[in-house]
């Protein structure tokens, strides 16, 4: 099938058998991504108290567990970098083959983290190294989900990319699920004298092994028909990353993504980095309690996830994202009033209440950014975007929201957090073009 061809039958859903099953193998390799990325990032947020043990040893608790967020938070701030790196890549040389270099790329940094030495082995060079692996493993991730997002999307039908692209978060949500059942089964077979010895190794070295079936997956996909027709017809930005940036016109795209994406990013790392630190330092849970509702939280956002997704390309984007972002601004203060009881019952309920428009918004997120960009800019644009809200909105968060915490000795500040970020999020929505079921633009 021509180029040509293959991408009228996307844009009028006349897919053939053979091509059907060739989308659901790049969906597979989109999504496998996302499960290794968000696998390592909620695995350094369930185990962060003990790593603050391993690489931050003090007298103080607080300040320990507040050093070893700041290193999360390292990782966050070096993905816009990544986001300018790989999206020029991405939109220069295919997603194909930066999709393959940054799945590789993040889970030997998190294997080489399972393997460095402790504070009491080497002293402080422990903790740079750390930092230096956080900072890489951040560059890796900048150019992961953009990719992917344009990857999926440009293989998709038109009368089902949400639903396709939403699979990257479903995968962010399985990853996430996994990072925090694994490390979560180690905490409770294990002793803290255990965990802290080697325990907290396990869990960061299976990254490699998950990386490895990743790359094997996505060596044998093809690359996208709107990046061979972009090619072809010599279309691509001779830079990117300057096309993204220049022009009124771009600017209030970059805009409408940013602050679109600004409450997706701090209600989802909220649920997988802040509030497994949240049930131990602040509610002084332990064991099951302390790890199961993050667990039944997350699973439910995977289930509204999917469900919004596939809603979307129904209704349209942009109702399920401005019902989702009420809900955000409607349940947030009432479900953390239930999660600050210190109830195992009520938190779960709490959590799941709010696991609701999170996973909802979460779902329809990357289906609308990779439907606001052209071909030429897809991944440079979804890159810089993305990777600079998860920064500023998401990594800080869990940093953020223990030092309010602990400065307030509020319970509540993540609720009022999440009511800001839906007042931010709103009007940007509201600005966003209505694309679901149309042709991408090449």
């Amino acid at each position: 099938m021509s180029i040509e061809a293959e991408i009228h039958s996307l844009e009028n859903n006349t897919l053939d058998p053979k091509t059907r099953r060739a989308v659901r193998r790049t969906v597979l390799g989109g999504a496998v991504g996302s499960v290794v990325e968000f696998y390592e990032f909620s695995t350094y947020g369930v185990l962060a108290a003990t790593l603050a043990v391993v690489f931050f040893p003090s007298s103080d608790p607080t300040t320990g567990l507040l050093s070893t967020l700041a290193v999360f938070a390292v990782a966050f701030f070096a993905r816009p970098i990544g986001g300018f790196v790989w999206g020029a890549l991405g939109d220069r040389i295919g997603r194909k083959r930066t999709l393959a270099l940054t799945i590789i790329l993040m889970s030997v940094f998190t294997a080489v983290m399972g393997l460095t030495p402790t504070y009491a082995a080497i002293g402080v060079v422990a903790p740079i190294c750390l930092i230096v692996l956080r900072f890489l493993q951040g560059v890796s991730a900048g150019g992961e989900v953009s990719g992917a997002v344009s990857f999926v999307a440009e293989h998709s039908p038109a009368n089902r990319r949400g639903l396709n692209v939403g699979m990257i978060t479903v995968g962010a949500g399985v990853g996430t699920l996994l990072g925090t059942i694994v490390p979560s089964i180690m905490l409770l077979l294990l002793t803290p004298e255990q965990m802290v010895e080697w325990g907290w190794r396990i869990p960061l070295l299976i990254a490699l092994p998950l990386g490895a079936i990743g790359l094997y997956i996505r060596r044998r996909l093809d690359e996208t028909p709107y990046f061979k027709a972009m090619a072809s017809e010599k279309k691509r930005a001779a830079n990117p990353v300057k096309t993204a940036l220049t022009g009124r016109a771009q600017w209030k795209l970059l805009a409408i993504a940013f602050f679109l994406t600004s409450l997706n990013a701090a209600s989802f790392y909220m649920l997988a980095g802040y509030l497994p630190s949240f049930a131990t330092s602040s509610l002084k849970l332990t064991g099951f309690q302390a790890l199961a509702p993050a667990v039944i939280a997350v699973a439910g956002a995977i289930v509204f996830e999917v469900i919004a997704a596939w809603l979307s390309d129904h209704v349209g984007r942009k109702r399920v994202l401005i019902v989702a972002a009420l809900g955000h601004l409607i349940l947030a203060l009432p479900c953390f009033l239930l999660v600050s009881t210190g109830e195992f019952g009520l938190i779960v309920l709490g959590l799941l209440l709010l696991s609701a428009p999170i996973g909802a918004y979460a779902g329809v997120t990357n289906p609308s950014l990779s439907e606001l960009f052209p071909t030429n800019v897809r991944v440079s644009g979804h890159g810089i975007t993305y990777n600079l809200a998860v920064a500023v909105f998401g990594g800080s968060a869990p940093y953020l929201l223990v030092w309010l915490g602990a400065v307030t000795g509020s319970t509540l500040v993540g609720a009022f957090y999440l009511i800001a970020l839906s007042l931010v999020a709103i009007p940007a929505v509201l600005a966003m073009r209505e694309r679901s079921k149309q042709p991408l633009q090449l």
